[in-house]
């Protein structure tokens, strides 16, 4: 018995869903956020080109993986042959395999992330937003915050240690529902 294919509004769900997993995933084969977000692209337009090829009721967040690593190892290919130097395609495999298993619940603890983010002091929310979304130094930071960096680094390790505890917290109290 075979199912009934995906709409299209289904299959938009399931890409937005995975955007982000698909993109972190594929930016841990190739560590290069510019390349990873081209090849990113990349997979959506196959994603929907082979939209008909997927099984509904099967993962598919693993077939999307499965679609960005072909990418990625194209991309790769396209590098080697303008001279770059990459590394071996079984190291590359492995990466990519313990990539897709570090990966399961990564909505899982993005939503978590999410979720402790809101409950940080607005603070300490600033501070992260500037460091890791800005992107702006420890010197900047320190500087406008009137504090040294040495201190500055000891509350990025606080806040850090505060939101991997609040993860691993609900986590497990969804494990439990």
């Amino acid at each position: 018995m075979s199912r009934k294919p995906l709409s299209e509004s289904e299959f938009v769900l399931l890409i937005t869903r995975h955007q982000a997993a698909i993109y972190a995933y594929t930016l841990t084969i190739l560590p290069d956020r510019v390349a990873a977000q081209d090849i990113l692209q990349e997979t959506n337009i196959v994603l929907c080109r082979k939209l008909a090829e997927f099984e509904p009721g099967t993962n598919f967040k693993a077939w999307a993986f499965r679609i960005a690593y072909w990418q990625t190892m194209a991309h790769l290919k396209r590098v080697q042959r303008a001279g770059m130097v990459t590394l071996e395609p079984e190291v590359l495999d492995l990466v990519a395999l313990e990539a897709e298993e570090q990966l399961g619940d990564f909505e899982d603890r993005h939503l978590a992330l999410k979720s402790c983010l809101q409950k940080l002091p607005a603070g300490d929310a600033s501070i992260l937003l500037a460091h890791y979304q800005r992107g702006e130094s420890l010197a900047e930071i320190s500087g406008r915050l009137g504090r040294t960096r040495d201190a500055l680094k000891q509350v990025l390790l606080r806040i850090r240690r505060t939101l991997r505890t609040c993860i691993e917290r609900q986590l497990a109290g969804e494990a439990r529902t």
